[in-house]
């Protein structure tokens, strides 16, 4: 249910944590570096969708998140159709400032299309839909385009991972045909393992963009949070007590008052915020 769960598009998303802002600048870095494919690896629960998230704010480019948790199929044409659905609205600006514009071919065309003729298309032309927008980005001076792909596989043995893998091998090997793009995809760490069984190529492109997060927050991300939410000393000791914990699970603890159970923190013991 990650679709229903993730921040309100359009909110400003901060980060707390060192650990976490410092993924964050490294992303960032890569993308203004030029790197066109780029991946947030990390367990469930270590923050990868709140980092891509994160993104939304970026002031120099254009920036869309797709959520495929909820989507049935991996393809190629499922992921681009969905990343065109989720970011219509982004779509349609751009298509209005295209006809503000002197432009004739397959842009003009692009730019008249209507919001169902444009998932279709990125249903029907994945990669050539793309490059439609890659290009106007680049025409009306807003690139980079970042695309931010949250997978959402459970696991290698998901039976739609080589439909996935294939179709990031696609966008790796169109990559020159859309220059101003930037991929980013979030994995679990047992997907990179299987795509480095299987993919061998892709997984060496994978491995000069990704970033790792960490599995569990460190004392100076606790302290931060800890603070955030006007928290004690002595109750930093209760949440130490409890042993390393997630992002994911910290965060929970600070909105439900420690509920651990809630959580999904094995306890012995009732922990309470005063």
């Amino acid at each position: 249910m990650q679709r229903f769960l993730v921040p309100n598009r359009g909110s400003s998303i901060r980060l707390l944590g060192p650990s976490w802002r410092a993924a964050r600048e490294k992303i960032l870095s890569m993308v203004h570096e030029d790197y066109q494919l780029m991946a947030i690896i990390g367990r469930a629960g270590a923050g990868k969708t709140t980092l891509l998230l994160s993104l939304e704010g970026i002031n120099d480019g254009t920036f869309m998140y797709t959520d495929m948790t909820e989507i049935k199929d991996r393809d190629l044409s499922a992921i681009m159709s969905t990343v065109f659905a989720d970011n219509i609205r982004g779509v349609r600006e751009i298509q209005e400032r295209l006809k503000r514009m002197s432009i004739k071919g397959l842009l003009k065309a692009f730019a008249k299309a209507s919001p169902d003729e444009i998932v279709e298309s990125a249903k029907l032309k994945p990669l050539e839909t793309l490059k439609l927008l890659n290009d106007a980005v680049e025409l009306l001076g807003m690139a980079p385009l970042v695309i931010g792909i949250d997978e959402g596989l459970l696991s290698q043995d998901d039976p739609r991972a080589m439909d996935f893998i294939n179709a990031i091998h696609a966008f790796r090997n169109n990559m020159q045909a859309i220059p101003s793009t930037r991929t980013i995809i979030t994995l679990l760490p047992d997907v990179v393992n299987l795509i480095s069984k299987v993919d061998t190529p892709l997984f060496d492109i994978l491995r000069l963009g990704a970033i790792t997060l960490p599995d569990y927050v460190t004392r100076e991300d606790l302290r931060e949070v800890m603070q955030e939410y006007g928290l004690s000393e002595t109750e930093l000791s209760k949440i130490d007590a409890l042993g390393p914990l997630t992002m994911r699970q910290l965060i929970c603890l600070m909105n439900t008052k420690m509920d651990a159970i809630k959580c999904g923190i094995d306890t012995a013991g009732e922990i309470t915020i005063e």
